[in-house]
């Protein structure tokens, strides 16, 4: 039970702090315009504006990208940092078992899924869409996220190689990518295919680790 309540806190406070920007910018710019916040981020049904052989494919990239073990490419120094620090946050559930699924659940599909989403897919995306047109958008949106991870890292004292460092926004930058990919090329610009895809890649991994034997 404490888990749980630790991760709804952390999710109250993700939340919080990453649509307080993004509602300010409304605020200031928008609301007069008679947009609804959550609409602007993205918060309506999605509605495919591809062929469905172009999703197929999309899913299959995603899957492997995902599936793609890039801990294999670390030294064991790195892989032993990476597996003992609290700053990699999944690694809280390892071993739990069923006792990690309703954490887990609430940080990946709130904390981090809807949290993250609305400010990178629902803010930065689209606004540097807007302005840099969106391929570049998708672009830069992504780049920030892989920062973003390599920042963390760093507050949170993951004594790792540059190389890992390197590994990491490759890896968070290309989900983000994909994910800014997913919304605004393929789902109409609606964040919530983002937001369950997010989500339900970041539980599996939680799961991976906490049935791990």
């Amino acid at each position: 039970m404490e888990l749980i309540i630790s991760k709804i806190v952390t999710a109250i406070v993700n939340l919080i702090v990453f649509s307080l920007i993004p509602f300010i910018w409304w605020l200031c710019r928008h609301r007069k315009k008679k947009k609804n916040f959550f609409k602007w981020l993205g918060f309506y049904t999605p509605k495919l504006n591809c062929k469905w052989w172009t999703l197929l494919i999309f899913a299959g990239i995603y899957y492997f990208f995902y599936k793609f073990d890039f801990t294999m490419l670390l030294s064991a120094e790195d892989l032993n940092q990476m597996e003992s620090s609290s700053a990699v946050a999944t690694n809280i559930y390892a071993g739990l078992g069923v006792v990690a699924i309703i954490p887990a659940f609430i940080e990946n599909f709130i904390a981090n899924g809807v949290a993250e989403e609305i400010l990178y897919r629902g803010f930065l995306c689209k606004r540097f869409c807007s302005k840099a047109g969106t391929v570049w958008g998708i672009i830069i949106q992504a780049v920030l996220f892989g920062l973003m991870h390599n920042v963390l890292f760093l507050l949170g004292g993951l004594e790792v190689s540059l190389w890992y460092h390197i590994l990491a926004f490759i890896f968070t930058g290309t989900g983000a990518l994909l994910l800014g990919w997913l919304n605004e090329k393929m789902f109409n610009g609606s964040i919530i295919p983002s937001i369950l895809l997010h989500g339900a890649g970041n539980f599996l991994v939680s799961m991976s680790l906490a049935f791990a034997k």
